[in-house]
């Protein structure tokens, strides 16, 4: 296969005074054989004009209304941009985000010439005051279910291109409004972690205030009911296929973490004492207690210390954003 098609597959929502930069940024791509197929999740501005206008002038260009077959957000419109892409390589992107040149080039080589299901490469912020960048400081041979599940390992959508092959049983949790990403690699690291690593930048993300991690760094009450919600759906949804009494320990205390630290605030789902019994048989009623003295006295840690006893987690995915 020396020349394979990648599909681009592109979410939209009232996006229409930042996508044109980014389908420039695909158009200067140094690698030609590629669809985009933008899905658009019920824009009220004027996206829909601005995409007619580049499909005129490109074919390669692709607009679609999400329907009402998948759940309004992000999720439901990269489902249906997947179900309705040819490509054999899949290449997710956000539609505010930008392509370095040979963003496309290098990673559909590394996945041409190489014997791997994925490749990922390095984001970094463009428009911020230091151009930030996420540090993805692992070896291809730390690469495991666990290690990204629990540990410090992370990469962001954008930075995956995936074999179609690999992931037409996978879909996007279309029910998660924030960790989406790091569910989707989850289900992914489940059935294969042969990849390799481009340790260069090639997508540039835009940070903007407005945005869900916008507003999760604004407000740490937000960012701890996100981090909430995005611990147990990914454990909901993935803990059969997982089998790991050590991934489903690490969900759940993320879950008790996030709830003590907003005092109690957060409604407890259905199921969800049930599910800390099995993981913590024998410690589980620390919970009650950290309820209790958080309620009482604002004082949780001791007991939540005491739960957690002799688990060994990197605390990283309690400190950084896992959307």
């Amino acid at each position: 296969m020396l020349n394979p098609l990648v599909s681009i597959i592109i979410p939209t929502y009232n996006r229409a005074h930042l996508i044109g930069e980014t389908l420039d940024s695909i158009i200067a791509q140094t690698y030609s054989n590629w669809e985009c197929i933008i899905v658009d999740d019920g824009s009220m501005d004027t996206t829909e004009q601005l995409i007619e206008g580049y499909m005129v002038n490109d074919s390669r260009f692709q607009y679609h209304q999400r329907p009402d077959t998948h759940l309004p957000g992000g999720n439901g419109a990269r489902n249906y941009g997947f179900k309705l892409s040819k490509g054999d390589y899949i290449q997710w992107f956000d539609s505010d985000d930008l392509m370095v040149p040979k963003k496309l080039e290098l990673e559909a080589k590394a996945l041409t010439e190489n014997d791997v299901d994925f490749v990922v490469s390095k984001t970094k912020y463009f428009n911020t005051k230091n151009n930030s960048f996420f540090n993805y400081d692992f070896e291809v041979s730390d690469v495991t279910f666990e290690s990204y599940a629990i540990d410090y390992i992370r990469w962001h959508t954008p930075d995956l291109m995936v074999k179609r092959s690999v992931i037409k049983t996978i879909q996007f949790n279309e029910i998660m409004s924030a960790g989406q990403e790091h569910n989707f690699n989850c289900k992914l690291l489940l059935k294969t972690n042969n990849l390799y690593y481009l340790d260069t930048f090639l997508t540039l993300r835009r940070y903007t205030p407005s945005s869900i991690q916008g507003q999760r760094d604004q407000s740490a009450e937000i960012h701890l009911k996100k981090m909430f919600e995005t611990h147990w759906h990914n454990y909901i949804d993935i803990k059969e296929r997982a089998n790991s009494s050590k991934f489903n320990r690490y969900s759940l205390l993320q879950c008790v973490h996030c709830y003590l630290e907003l005092k109690n605030e957060i409604g407890l789902p259905n199921g969800f004492m049930k599910e800390l019994k099995e993981a913590f048989p024998k410690r589980y009623y620390f919970f009650y207690v950290a309820k209790f003295t958080n309620s009482a006295f604002g004082k949780y840690y001791k007991f939540y210390e005491l739960m957690k006893q002799n688990e060994v987690f990197n605390t990283y995915h309690l400190k950084q954003e896992n959307q």
